[in-house]
């Protein structure tokens, strides 16, 4: 049983206040203070609800359905069920009371509020009929009341896994009122402030990407490099492909991976992967092998290792460029290698 206490001072004095609380088990307990209050005070002796209304606000509990919403307001009236479960009613016309139900109008939007429901499979009932039913978990149902004659109807959301059920919010009465015009809507002025300024305009984020450009530049123009060069100890590395593509010259492979011939100009340089020796000579004629000749040449040092990584040989710019006689220059203001050559 709901007791029900009401103020000793006259519901149309200053102030008016109301205190509720459920019986033993409690599962709320409210206390509204209202200042300048309004029009009836309206207490039912059903023990089963109290209302205090003025011509603002309006806080109803009755038989197993609490609303708490503004009177004549669009937006989300919460109506709690008979099962202590709740559902959301949204709406972007006015909702009032016509006694103690919510009164709706046009399109509006039906959903759960308890977690336990909105993580199951839904299903709709109006006026214990079915209405609608959702596949998957946290969805909502959106009930066109024009559809639907004016009057009184219940509206209930069970949620189901399978054919068990597992929650209820319980038939809710509500009242459909389409033909009857809205109640109308309190305008608030709103004082603008002083522009402190002026307007705020649009928030835009930007990501202007860093253009990446080529460590070497050969005959003052930027390389045109498969692969990326780096630095390590100090030498820029470029591809052996890259190099020989610009300056010019032949590359021979094989037979074996290790195997590698650069041919430019008559010179003939031995290139081995992940090793600084390479051997500078050239071909002569040989009366065994008079088609490929002889190589005849020395062992020299690049001064760093080759390195043979991602199925490429990478070699250090400057010292190779020199065995052909090509000059290498580095720009230190613009992190920079520039190779000149004839051609």
């Amino acid at each position: 049983m709901l007791p029900v206490r009401q103020a000793p001072w006259p519901v149309g004095g200053l102030k008016a206040r109301i205190a509720l609380g459920l019986h033993r088990r409690g599962r709320l307990c409210h206390d509204t203070t209202h200042s300048g209050l309004r029009g009836p005070h309206l207490s039912i002796k059903r023990g089963v609800f109290a209302v205090l209304a003025d011509n603002k606000r309006l806080l109803v509990l009755f038989t197993g359905v609490l609303i708490a919403a503004s009177a004549a307001t669009a937006g989300t009236l919460t109506l709690q069920g008979p099962s202590g479960l709740s559902l959301a009613i949204a709406s972007e016309m006015p909702m009032d009371l016509e006694g103690s139900v919510p009164a709706l109008r046009g399109q509006v939007t039906v959903s759960p509020v308890a977690d336990i429901m909105r993580d199951q499979p839904l299903m709709l009932f109006v006026d214990d009929a079915a209405r609608a039913m959702t596949h998957g978990a946290g969805a909502q149902f959106d009930l066109d009341t024009a559809e639907m004659d004016d009057g009184d109807h219940a509206l209930r959301v069970d949620a189901i896994r399978g054919e068990t059920l597992i929650a209820s919010t319980g038939s809710i009465p509500v009242k459909v009122l389409n033909t009857v015009a809205p109640p109308a809507v309190e305008q608030v002025t709103v004082e603008e402030p002083p522009l402190l300024g002026g307007p705020r305009p649009p928030f835009i984020k930007l990501y202007k990407p860093r253009i990446f450009h080529e460590i070497v530049y050969f005959n003052n123009r930027e390389g045109d490099l498969e692969k990326h060069g780096f630095i390590r100890k100090g030498r820029v590395y470029i591809t052996l492909t890259d190099l020989m593509r610009h300056i010019g010259g032949t590359i021979i492979w094989g037979p074996c991976d290790n195997q590698i011939e650069v041919h430019r100009n008559g010179i003939v340089v031995k290139v081995f992967p992940n090793r600084a020796t390479v051997c500078v000579g050239e071909m002569v004629e040989d009366v065994a092998n008079p088609q490929e000749g002889r190589f005849v040449g020395f062992k020299m040092s690049l001064g760093v290792k080759t390195v043979r990584k991602q199925n490429r040989t990478y070699v250090p710019v400057r010292p190779f460029c020199e065995i052909f006689g090509v000059v290498t220059d580095w720009d230190f203001q613009q992190d920079r290698a520039y190779v000149t050559y004839q051609g």
